[in-house]
């Protein structure tokens, strides 16, 4: 029988608590729409892999709590198409942010695979990454993004994010940086690129439609 447990891509001793809980309010959301509702088509596709909750330091000294879910690869397509309707029901629900990031196969450039002569773009190391990156910004996007290498060697990279999205993840930043670490085990700092004339214009306009 279907029931909230079955969302999580687990066997039964293996699933925690938290990930029955978080299963549990995506499942009673799938029940609440209607059958014919373009969202539950989607919604009914994603299922879970695992779930992580960790503490974010914020720049302001305070402390917070969220969540990094993993998914299949195979449901971020559907996931994508109502990411908003997925994420801002958990938030409401957990009165925390929610990430989400698929989970995707890192192939070593050593392993040779039966039929495939060269190893795909995709199974990269770097590549994943960039994929995690772009799942974990979302609803933002990257425009520009920048490497220094430190005296002790280390690496501090900076990501730049679309101006025009400042309104909507302004208030991430800290957990965005905290979540792709523990995706991982990378560190960066997110930053809003410094705005075109063309988008101070939208930025302007978009103001204006909200008076």
């Amino acid at each position: 029988m279907f029931n909230a447990r079955s969302k999580i891509l687990k066997k039964d001793d293996e699933k925690t608590e938290l990930e029955e809980e978080i299963a549990k309010i995506l499942y009673d959301y799938e029940m609440q729409l209607k059958d014919d509702s373009a969202v539950k088509k989607d919604i009914v596709k994603i299922f879970i892999s695992s779930v992580e909750e960790f503490t974010v330091h914020e720049r302001n000294g305070h402390q917070s709590k969220a969540y990094l879910i993993k998914i299949p690869y195979k449901s971020l397509k559907s996931f994508r198409t109502i990411r908003g309707n997925v994420v801002n029901q958990l938030e409401k629900k957990l009165n925390a942010q929610v990430y989400f990031v698929a989970v995707r196969r890192i192939l070593s450039k050593h392993v040779k695979t039966p039929g495939v002569n060269k190893r795909p773009t995709s199974r990269t190391l770097t590549s994943v990454h960039a994929s995690i990156l772009e799942d974990i910004v979302l609803p933002s996007s990257i425009v520009g993004r920048q490497t220094r290498v430190n005296i002790d060697g280390s690496l501090a990279t900076k990501i730049y994010l679309d101006p025009l999205d400042k309104d909507k993840v302004e208030d991430r930043l800290d957990s965005m940086s905290e979540a792709y670490k523990r995706a991982t085990h990378k560190k960066v700092k997110f930053f809003f690129a410094k705005p075109t004339k063309f988008q101070k214009v939208l930025a302007e306009m978009k103001k204006k439609q909200k008076q």
